[in-house]
């Protein structure tokens, strides 16, 4: 099977291929992330071993031919591009897929954001996509969110790009393989998943 994780980050299963772009992706390719932390430019969080990545922008047309991928993974990523952006990732997404390929995108709630805000009276990371209050420079390292979504906008530019079939699934439940590896505890309060076929 070919399984991808779009924007993977320092987490991911094994057997899947992970794209990932930006610097710290860069730093984690590179293991220099624990000298920029030792520096004070990083928060020591980020300090861990990464997967083997491919190094690209996933807003160029991905470098996989049509109807070859069975299952795609792509969780807080969307959100740190523009709305415009996502669209385009989204239709890639499509074309690579095969008949019975399967998306799994896990995103920020807006929602979910504002009723934690009203509640507790303060952004958490999720809204910003980074913790403002850890390092000044954060933000160096780190894309912010660009676009936020709720389940029903996400669900309409999901068909909007050719998907055909939409499923609003839980944390670590659904049809994707290694969810139970790849949906991470920090995610599952404040973010909505969703499943996507042909």
């Amino acid at each position: 099977m070919v399984n991808i994780n779009l924007g993977s980050g320092p987490f991911s299963a094994v057997g899947w291929i992970n794209f990932d772009y930006g610097l710290l992706p860069l730093l984690g390719k590179l293991n220099l992330t624990g000298l920029v932390s030792r520096l004070g430019l990083l928060d020591k969080s980020y300090v861990i071993k990464w997967p083997k990545i491919r190094y690209f922008d996933i807003r160029r047309s991905l470098p996989l031919k049509s109807d070859t991928v069975d299952n795609i993974y792509c969780s807080n990523v969307l959100e740190h591009f523009e709305k415009y952006e996502a669209e385009k990732i989204l239709r890639e997404c499509r074309r690579v897929l095969g008949r019975k390929g399967l998306l799994r995108v896990v995103l920020p709630d807006i929602r979910k954001l504002m009723v934690n805000y009203k509640n507790s009276n303060e952004f958490c990371q999720e809204f910003y996509g980074y913790d403002k209050d850890v390092s000044k420079f954060s933000n160096i390292f780190i894309r912010g969110h660009q676009w936020m979504y709720d389940v029903e906008m996400f669900v309409k530019l999901l068909l909007k790009c050719g998907f055909t079939k939409v499923n609003v699934v839980t944390y670590k439940q659904g049809n994707c393989p290694d969810i139970d590896v790849l949906d991470l505890p920090i995610h599952e309060r404040l973010c909505f998943y969703v499943e996507a076929t042909a």
